[in-house]
């Protein structure tokens, strides 16, 4: 049983995953991941997504993002966020106390200026989320993510509970949907309760159709 009247930050422990990404049924790239909470409630989080096999034909670019933070209680809030990869156009680093005032002036999309205050970056978000899944009473989760030059809204609702068969074994989980574009693109995911609510699996559905899935292969939860 879950004890959510512990701080939110250590509901989530500090942890290396790896995913595998699958496309026609074959797999066309990796993503590790490792998230280091500390005891000051400062966080380090890494994502490296590579391609694999067949994936190096179409592309050979490695990515690799971070983002350093803090939680405080149940907000995650995020400092620094760099995105790494060969193209330099592509390649971008954040500064969350300087850029978020750059976009607020070029960007505000009907948003709120209390929103400003809590947008995140491409990593922080999926922390956010983790957290989140831990209240039983949300059942919708919207975020702000600071981009290069924007700010892109997620929204995920919750769809429902069961359990999933996976080569970790059967999870209970928690499935979110996020539709975009009269829903011909969707995002599905389902997160493990026994994972602190780390997906499990993601499911992307293109306009045209087409499926990429990106699935947990392994994880190790440490202090």
């Amino acid at each position: 049983m879950l004890l959510t009247s512990l701080p939110s930050y250590a509901l989530i422990n500090s942890y290396n995953a790896t995913y595998q990404i699958i496309k026609h049924e074959i797999r066309v790239g990796t993503i590790e991941q490792v998230f280091i909470r500390k005891s000051d409630s400062s966080y380090v989080f890494t994502s490296t997504t590579k391609p694999y096999g067949i994936g190096k034909f179409f592309t050979r670019e490695q990515k690799i993002e971070s983002s350093v933070g803090k939680i405080n209680g149940a907000r995650v809030i995020p400092f620094r966020y760099e995105n790494k990869q060969k193209s330099r156009t592509k390649s971008y680093s954040l500064n969350f106390q300087t850029d978020r005032q750059k976009i607020m002036h070029k960007q505000s999309d009907g948003i709120s200026a209390g929103h400003f205050d809590d947008l995140h970056d491409s990593l922080s978000y999926q922390l956010q989320l983790c957290l989140d899944m831990h209240n039983p009473s949300m059942d919708a989760f919207n975020y702000k993510i600071l981009k290069k030059k924007k700010i892109k809204a997620l929204d995920f609702r919750s769809l429902s509970t069961g359990e999933l068969s996976t080569g970790l074994g059967n999870l209970d989980v928690k499935i979110l949907l996020r539709q975009m574009n009269d829903n011909r693109k969707r995002t599905k995911i389902w997160a493990a309760s026994k994972f602190s609510y780390l997906p499990v699996k993601i499911l992307n559905v293109g306009e045209n159709g087409e499926e990429i899935s990106i699935q947990l292969l392994q994880v190790s939860f440490h202090e």
